[in-house]
């Protein structure tokens, strides 16, 4: 029973204190998120400890996390996830107090954005013939309002979506839908029905290409209240496109540009100014040479994900001056399988929950090394996980240990602590979703 509730000025905005007597409990908070986090918190031990005779244990707890980006983000581009759906996936995260959900919504494999204007975005760029040769056809497009509904849902919840819409490359969507954006127009390309990304980068020297990302970046404003917009800006192969594309040639050699990838600093810097008239800001992939060749500017934040990179990009990014989101492969893609035996699909390496919870995002380096890393993300790429059963199936529970990373000080961190915890939560997962486990593992 909540006896109380107010806010505290001593306590940061972020931050609670849960003081339970035997009358019931009393919340005190630094603000509305240390609100949300306090009432999570009352909720888990309530149940986790609702069988126990003696309920839950009176006490003290005064917390707050350690950083301020606990994300997780969902695909999906490659298999369409309904609204709904996507509403019980935030459920679990407000309930292991992540506040971000990035929001995959344009790849190679299908295009999940209205545009007003653009009608072959779900009459073509959202519909492929099948998926890794099943023979299925696969579909599907949110409308303006269901977004709407889910940004609120999100809201309530201490949730803020960010959208992202995947530049130059992971574009080969929207080239059967609009191959005009492209260097080399292709009328039969088809949406993508593999996994893997193709060479597709939209044009930057059409001027066609940048009023449909005007009219995209005003949709985002519409529906997303967040500040932010996620461009990728990863895995875009220049040597292939740009660097042989004519209007692209013609244009660098007007312009003095050494390389393609000055054209793509311009394409960036012209993108972000796109978003800026709507009061937004980018985030990026961290690619190592789009660093070298001064891609990103002092200020943007930017993801490490690359396996085995992060410690050093932790310096590159501390040098340049830009903010970092910690994504690591090896810790933090979830859609990787947990166990061995797990489909791997032929490439992927086994992530157990271990390997994730030895995650610490500062990489045991001093605060004076590491304070321009702003928080955590899990990602569940979308390519092999067709429902949400598949993708609660292998977010879960390592997406628990990547909750604790972003929260905890690593010296109050325990791996047979977080095991103990763990198995509390186990039937509370299953439970929730009414999460058909081994329905999932024979499907894998």
């Amino acid at each position: 029973k909540l006896l109380s509730d107010q806010e505290a000025p001593s306590l940061e905005t972020d931050a609670y204190r849960l003081t339970v007597t035997p009358q019931g409990a009393h919340l005190a908070s630094g603000g509305r998120e240390g609100r949300i986090y306090g009432l999570a918190t009352l909720r888990q031990l309530r149940d986790q400890l609702a069988e126990q005779p003696e309920g839950i244990p009176c006490g003290i707890i005064t917390d707050k996390p350690r950083y301020p980006w606990r994300g997780l983000m969902v695909d999906p581009a490659r298999h369409f996830i309904p609204a709904a759906d996507l509403k019980k996936f935030v459920d679990m995260m407000a309930y292991y107090k992540f506040n971000k959900l990035q929001i995959h919504l344009t790849d190679d494999q299908g295009w999940r954005l209205p545009v007003p204007g653009y009608p072959k975005l779900k009459s073509i760029a959202s519909r492929r013939e099948e998926s890794f040769e099943d023979g299925i056809p696969h579909e599907g497009m949110y409308t303006k309002q269901e977004l709407k509904e889910l940004v609120a849902y999100c809201a309530a919840r201490g949730i803020e979506v960010i959208p992202e819409i995947d530049v130059p490359g992971h574009n080969q969507a929207l080239h059967a839908a609009y191959p005009e954006f492209f260097c080399f127009p292709k009328p039969d390309m088809n949406v993508r029905t593999t996994a893997g990304n193709s060479k597709e980068l939209v044009c930057p020297q059409k001027p066609e290409v940048w009023k449909f990302y005007a009219a995209v970046f005003k949709e985002l404003k519409d529906i997303f209240p967040s500040g932010i917009v996620h461009l990728g800006g990863d895995e875009a192969p220049l040597e292939k496109t740009w660097a042989k594309c004519p209007l692209s040639i013609q244009y660098r050699e007007q312009k003095g540009m050494k390389d393609v990838h000055e054209e793509l600093k311009e394409f960036i810097k012209k993108m972000s100014s796109l978003l800026a008239v709507h009061g937004k800001r980018i985030q990026l992939w961290y690619e190592k040479p789009w660093a070298r060749a001064n891609i990103y500017n002092k200020g943007d934040t930017v993801f490490t994900w690359r396996m085995g990179l992060t410690p050093s990009t932790i310096t590159e990014t501390k040098k340049q001056g830009l903010s970092l989101i910690i994504a690591a492969g090896e810790h933090c893609y979830l859609d990787y399988p947990q166990l061995p035996g797990q489909n791997n699909r032929g490439w992927m390496p086994t992530t157990t929950l271990e390997q994730s919870y030895r995650l610490d995002p500062a990489y045991g380096r001093p605060e004076k090394e590491t304070n321009h890393i702003i928080g955590v993300q899990g990602t569940v790429w979308g390519e092999h996980l067709p429902s949400l059963n598949h993708i609660l199936y292998r977010a879960y529970p390592r997406a628990c240990a990547i909750a604790e990373a972003g929260w905890s000080p690593m010296s109050v961190r325990s791996w047979e602590n977080f095991r103990r915890k763990l198995a509390d939560h186990r039937q509370f997962i299953l439970k929730r979703f009414n999460y058909d486990m081994e329905r999932t593992k024979e499907n894998e």
